[in-house]
């Protein structure tokens, strides 16, 4: 009987017939492969773990710069090759510099691990000498083969030479000597329902682990004389799979769209990053488009390919490299502030072509044309993506964390801001506009099936406005480059409220939840109420809200019962994607430690109102000061009360009794109207001598706005005379 753990590591036949062209140069890369074995007898490869000495291609190419720094870093000792064409060795390592740099990635420990092979990919042995190619022979462990040609609008024999026939040289010096691995970068690509977006037919279609693609589909989908990019990727599979068979150690990493990363540094010419870019250059959202669109940041997929490469406990050969489980699927374009015109295709395209050269999408009509029926369906994102990971996560040796999707526009947005010079591309920054938020509101209200009036009562247009128009004053000093996250923030907020009330509706004995004898700690800042919030946190008896309630109220799959607080909870991926996005944590580092599981401050459940001190603190507004201090807050903490109703419906589905903690310095400013909502509240105030913690308050009132808003001037000293100057 077969081992079962062999049959299913194996990869399936392809199915049908390859176009002529291509099945020509899979022969051809064939016949290769059995000659140079047949002559060569090489001897066995070393493992990963006595790799000293290996190949890497494309290194100045934007997956390439991070693959050679992941190499580096994580294997000590290790010398990296890097096939440039270049004029000179010396060239060669400007270029290699000048890539990582571009990316923040240089570090000068790098240099000595660094070898130049001045050459090129598409010249047989790479254009290298015979003793020159001998000695790669004798020394290189293994090939990371990256480098290609990219241009998905060409056909397949317009690049078949760097992408295809480039082989010959890989397997020479692979297949020589002795076996060396081959690590080479394919692409989710050469699945056509990968390409469509699982969209229209394909929207019952998943892509299994080991999986090859339909041939048929390839046919339909890629035209030979259009689209030969997936096609030479499909041609390289099956010659590696056929080495591997003669004995040849390798793996092909099929890697995802990826025009991102997480440290923000994008790839410009991106086929996404263009399309994006076009959609704010003529200031249009085109109907059906998604910003999560599958778009895994290369760095993550870097540093998860060559510790899989390292690993010598590998069982796999094909790794799909996607995340299959994105954090959000539901942003638009109009969240951040940019509130452009939704229009269908043919519009947007005219309008583009309006611009002729000078838009991002110029020279590639051809191809949106053929694909635009796919890639702006009207189908929504899914949550989930029909993708099997599997032989990701069984052999990455270590956790895989994918990066949220605001963390990497959050971030893309920022390198754009430092390297604008750089970008060739326009910049609109979001607007924060009251009349636009309402409208948004009036979106979130329709999405979810409540009355406008009810999840947004007149008084919360008015706080709203009223806050808005602080932001906008001059001497609120909102950065331009961040009105897009303020925008967002608020929009979330607006959000909230819309989903609130759609649970209030779904469950109307909500209004009927009691809170008995809720517990304020109402100490100021840096007085240790944290501490003692958190140590009342760990007797049971206790109820208090953990930071990704507050951001996040509702369970957005409204199982409370099951799902809410556990790992699996989807807000907790949610709040470390806002943490990361919006550097809330390093504004906090030494001040005050975030955790995610402990409690927080009821800060969110006033914000919900727009109607928070806390806004005080977070941006200069000191006119929204005066109106919060000249007004009547009843409003907000009768939300507050009915917001806290939710949690308590919330935690009896597993708790049949609890008592709330709550903690906000805040609630100071308001205590009457705090007992007014909450007769029977109980308050605990600590107290500490105010010279000994308002240097520290103050300072972290100074990093908290410094996020979004310019450095106020500073104040001219004081000059301080002298007692021969006074008696003068």
């Amino acid at each position: 009987m077969a081992d079962p753990s062999v049959a299913d590591r194996r990869v399936a036949p392809l199915v049908g017939a390859l176009p002529p062209h291509c099945q020509q140069d899979v022969n051809t890369l064939r016949r290769f492969i059995h000659a140079t074995v047949s002559q060569e007898s090489p001897a066995e490869a070393v493992p990963p773990t006595a790799f000293q000495e290996v190949l890497l291609t494309g290194a100045t190419g934007f997956v390439g710069r991070f693959f050679l720094r992941d190499l580096l870093r994580q294997k000590g000792g290790l010398v990296v090759h890097c096939l440039v064409r270049a004029e000179t060795v010396e060239h060669g390592f400007a270029r290699v510099r000048a890539a990582l740099e571009q990316a923040d990635l240089w570090d000068e420990a790098f240099t000595p691990r660094i070898r130049i092979v001045v050459g090129d990919i598409g010249q047989a042995r790479f254009g290298l000498s015979e003793a020159e190619f001998d000695d790669l022979c004798q020394r290189i462990d293994a090939i990371y083969h990256l480098a290609a040609d990219l241009a998905l609008a060409s056909s397949y024999l317009a690049i078949r030479k760097i992408n295809t026939l480039s082989m010959q040289s890989v397997f020479e010096l692979c297949l020589r000597v002795r076996y060396k691995y081959v690590f080479y970068a394919s692409s989710m690509g050469v699945f056509p329902q990968y390409f469509c977006s699982f969209a229209n037919e394909f929207s019952q279609s998943r892509i299994d682990h080991q999986m090859q693609p339909d041939l048929t589909s390839m046919k339909k989908m890629f035209p030979l004389g259009v689209l030969g990019y997936p096609w030479s990727k499909l041609v390289v599979e099956q010659s590696l799979l056929f080495a591997h068979m003669a004995g040849l150690p390798m793996a092909i990493f099929r890697l995802p769209q990826t025009s991102l990363s997480s440290t923000g540094f994008p790839q410009v010419d991106n086929i996404s990053m263009r399309l994006f870019s076009a959609m704010v250059d003529v200031e249009m959202v085109l109907q059906g488009v998604s910003l999560q669109r599958y778009n895994e940041p290369v760095d993550t997929l870097s540093q998860i390919c060559t510790a899989i490469s390292l690993n010598p406990r590998r069982r796999f050969t094909i790794y799909h490299c996607c995340d299959p489980r994105p954090a959000r699927c539901d942003l638009e374009f109009a969240d951040f502030g940019n509130y452009f015109r939704e229009v269908p295709y043919g519009v947007f395209k005219q309008a583009c072509q309006a611009r002729g050269e000078n838009s991002p999408l110029h020279g590639y009509w051809a191809l949106l044309d053929h694909f635009a029926p796919y890639w702006f369906s009207d189908r929504r994102a899914s949550a989930t993506l029909p993708i099997c990971d599997r032989t990701l996560r069984e052999d990455c040796p270590r956790p895989i964390k994918w990066p949220g999707l605001l963390t990497k526009y959050a971030r893309a947005n920022d390198w754009v801001q430092r390297h604008r010079q750089q970008w060739p591309y326009a910049v609109r920054h979001g607007r924060v506009d009251a009349d636009c938020l309402l409208a948004r509101a009036k979106h979130y209200a329709e999405r979810m099936s409540v009355p406008f009036e009810r999840a947004y009562p007149e008084w919360i247009h008015r706080s709203l406005h009223r806050l808005v128009q602080a932001l906008n004053a001059p001497e609120a000093r909102l950065l331009e480059a961040k009105r897009s996250s303020v925008a967002y923030g608020l929009s979330h907020l607006l959000e909230m409220n819309a989903a609130l009330t759609r649970e209030r509706q779904q469950l109307p004995e909500i209004e009927r939840e009691e809170i008995a004898r809720p517990v304020f700690i109402v100490g100021i800042n840096r007085t240790g109420t944290t501490l003692l919030h958190r140590l009342l946190a760990r007797d049971k008896r206790c109820w208090t809200l953990r930071s990704y309630e507050l951001l996040e109220p509702v369970l957005p799959t409204g199982e409370s019962a099951t799902l809410a607080g556990t790992p699996a909870d989807p807000r907790r991926a949610y709040l470390e994607d806002m943490l990361a996005a919006s550097k809330m944590e390093e504004v906090f580092k030494g001040i005050h430690h975030v955790d995610i599981d402990e409690p927080e401050e009821d800060i969110q459940l006033l914000r919900l109102s727009f109607s928070s001190w806390a806004s005080t603190v977070q941006y200069y507004v000191p006119d929204f000061g005066q109106w919060l201090a000249a007004t009547s807050s009843r409003d907000a903490y009768a939300h507050h009360r009915r917001t806290l109703q939710h949690f308590t419906y919330q935690r009896r589905q597993r708790e049949s009794q609890g008592q709330w903690v709550l903690k906000m310095p805040f609630h100071l400013m308001e205590l009457e109207t705090v007992i007014e909502t909450y007769p029977d509240a109980l308050f605990i105030q600590t107290h500490r001598d105010p010279t000994r913690f308002m240097g520290s308050w103050n300072s972290l009132v100074e990093r908290v706005r410094s996020l979004s808003s310019e450095p106020p001037a500073p104040r001219p000293r004081r000059r301080t005379t002298s007692l021969h100057e006074r008696h003068a």
